[in-house]
C-alpha cells in the first residue's frame, strides 16, 4: 500500500503516509472464519490493527511477494491472472 485506503473506504493501513518513501503490506490471517468476519468491520475504522494475533503490518522501500502457486492479482480494479510473484518499489 502506498496509501491508507482501498475498496471504497477500507482503512487497511492506517499508519501509511502517501507522501512517505515507504510502502506497507498488510496480512490479515485467522484460523477462525467467524472471528475473521467479526473483526472485518474494524478495517473501515482502521482499528483492526489492534488484533495483533490476526493482523501483521510490515513496511519497506521494496517489497516482493511470492505465491506457492499462480493466482489472480487485482491492481486498481484490474485483474491479472496467473501471477506467481510481484515486486514493488517506493
Amino acid at each position: 500500500m502506498k496509501g491508507r485506503f482501498y475498496g471504497g473506504g477500507m482503512n487497511i493501513a492506517p499508519a501509511q503516509d502517501r507522501k512517505a518513501d515507504t510502502l506497507s503490506i498488510v496480512v490479515y490471517h485467522c484460523g477462525s472464519k467467524m472471528k475473521a468476519l467479526k473483526v472485518f468491520p474494524d478495517i473501515f475504522k482502521g482499528t483492526h490493527t489492534s488484533h495483533k494475533e490476526m493482523v501483521a503490518i510490515m513496511t519497506g522501500k521494496e517489497i516482493e511477494v511470492k505465491f506457492n502457486e499462480p493466482c489472480a492479482l487485482q491492481i486498481d480494479g484490474e485483474t491479472v491472472l496467473n501471477v506467481s510473484s510481484y515486486k514493488v518499489k517506493a
